[in-house]
């Protein structure tokens, strides 16, 4: 078992891919929407979540009929549910607390930016308003745990996009007296990057400011909510023994800097280690990705996919070509092991999905469709993402055994006459096939067994030749290193870790190249019992 992923009530792991429903949609038939775009994604997946003002309308009064209907419609559609708590933050603000929180202003105290004006973000200094957080999130993990006997829920968001907005920390006199006070000790070894310090005449003090320079208020930030969230979080583990985790409003953005380009405080990587240490109880932290350029989406990749951090995306754009070719990039260069779109009724029209959602939808049944082989070859770089770039009509690929290169069809590779696999690709209904960017994953199980699943890519196979070899030019040109000497070529798909036979390819729909197409994996077993002196 592979201690990463999600696991379902048998302990046995779990690819999460999936939709989470608009803010405001518990609670109304907009779920049902939302439900039924998950399914037209080839999710498993739906993300929804449950108001502090909904279950606490009047102080210590509380109704858990909406935690209780999400459950119910999640186990009816046999999709797993990912609670999200819109508790004291949802993104910064505190719009889904109850009224009774809103009017006590001189009890639930706001933040306040430096000019001492009160901001739109709970103060995590103000110890009534964690308690009462705190005491309703309990009540909901003890229903939860008593009224899930199912695993329907599998994880269990604690907040939503944590942080202050419009200031980088709480200036209230109350903070600004734990601001003074010296920096935790198990704390004191960690160096933030780009902080400063280097041009700082200091005499090491274990003040914020003299540990973490300009990043010391953002860092401070940081530490507070963390604390906030622990609390939290073992108050639910308490009643319910479900992954707790948190997302994130991520700080890829323009100057990168805390209650101007994203929410200060929150679990950013620059400050994730100080999230690690004070709230080990959350077992992930994962990036909301809005970001359509490659390179932008990468780099959030990069700094939140760290080895005591799998990267699981609960947020990410619903719909567009980039979206769609990026959740590839994340399943296979960054070990995902989730990958979610936020928005699922703005996707969905009249029960069929809109154009600009079919791409990424598209890529998520893809993903969904290889999900066994990815948790089995998890890490091991046997996971393979091709993706079209502007301009490019081929990509290559180099495994151990095979020279791969994926041809792509919106550039013309293959004629449009073709047939390749059980489809046509002349025919009006299928036109998509020829224009959509090409996306595909591979994965390689070795000994010549390949698995693929995408869209418009046409894939060719080249053994490699043997180190010793002394004519690798001759045998790499030879009919015997191509995938013509296949053993066997299948479409199909997986049920659990089986995998079933459709189609088998032996004809023309093997000829000159191997076409992925929408809705089927492709599994190919090539010849390697070659004997070149024979």
């Amino acid at each position: 078992m592979n201690q990463d992923f999600f696991c379902n009530r048998k302990g046995e792991p779990v690819f999460l891919t999936g939709l989470q429903c608009h803010n405001s949609s518990s609670g109304t038939d907009m779920i049902d929407t939302a439900i039924q775009a998950v399914h037209l994604y080839g999710g498993n997946l739906l993300e929804a979540p449950v108001y502090w003002c909904e279950i606490e309308k009047e102080q210590d009064c509380y109704d858990m009929a909406m935690a209780a209907e999400l459950v119910d419609k999640a186990r009816e559609a046999g999709l797993y549910l990912l609670v999200l708590w819109f508790g004291a933050s949802k993104n910064g603000l505190f719009t889904y607390a109850p009224d009774y929180i809103k009017k006590r202003t001189d009890l639930y105290r706001r933040a306040k930016n430096s000019s001492r004006i009160p901001v739109e973000s709970l103060s995590p200094h103000c110890r009534e308003t964690l308690e009462r957080d705190k005491k309703a999130f309990s009540h909901l993990t003890q229903f939860l745990a008593e009224y899930d006997t199912e695993g329907t829920v599998i994880a269990i968001q604690v907040e939503n996009e944590v942080g202050l907005v419009h200031t980088d920390r709480d200036y209230s006199d109350e903070a600004e007296r734990e601001f003074r006070q010296p920096v935790p000790e198990y704390l004191r070894d960690i160096r933030l990057e780009d902080s400063g310090l280097e041009t700082m005449q200091n005499d090491n003090a274990p003040s914020w400011i003299g540990l973490f320079g300009r990043h010391a208020n953002e860092a401070f930030t940081a530490w507070k909510h963390a604390c906030y969230v622990q609390e939290m979080t073992e108050a639910g583990q308490k009643h319910f023994s479900v992954p707790y985790i948190m997302n994130v409003s991520i700080e890829v953005n323009e100057q990168e800097a805390p209650g101007m380009n994203y929410i200060s405080g929150g679990p950013v990587a620059r400050v994730l280690e100080i999230w690690k240490r004070t709230a080990p109880a959350i077992k992930l932290f994962g990036p909301d990705i809005y970001l359509a350029a490659e390179r932008d989406y990468r780099k959030a990749c990069e700094r939140y996919r760290r080895p005591d951090n799998p990267l699981f995306i609960p947020e990410s754009l619903h719909g567009g070509i980039g979206a769609a070719m990026n959740m590839m990039l994340a399943a296979a260069d960054y070990n995902a092991i989730g990958i979610c779109c936020f928005g699922a009724e703005s996707g969905i029209q009249n029960g069929r999905l809109l154009p600009e959602a079919e791409h990424t939808a598209v890529s998520m049944r893809a993903i969904a469709s290889l999900a066994p082989l990815l948790i089995k070859y998890h890490g091991t770089g046997r996971i393979h993402a091709v993706t079209q770039a502007e301009f490019s009509s081929w990509q290559y690929v180099k495994t151990e055994d095979y020279h791969i290169v994926a041809h792509f069809l919106s550039n013309g590779c293959q004629s449009q006459h073709y047939f390749g696999s059980r489809i046509n690709l002349a025919a009006p209904e299928h036109a998509s096939l020829l224009t959509d960017r090409g996306r595909c994953l591979i994965v390689d199980c070795k000994e010549g067994e390949f698995y693929l699943a995408g869209i418009g890519v046409c894939i060719t196979f080249i053994r490699r030749p043997d180190p010793a070899d002394e004519i690798p030019y001759a045998h790499m040109t030879s009919a015997l290193a191509g995938q013509l000497n296949f053993l066997s070529v299948e479409e199909g798909h997986f049920e659990g870790e089986n995998w079933v036979c459709e189609y088998r390819r032996n004809g023309d729909e093997a000829n000159y190249g191997l076409y992925i197409h929408p809705g089927c994996v492709v599994r190919v077993r090539l010849n390697t019992e070659i004997n070149w002196n024979e």
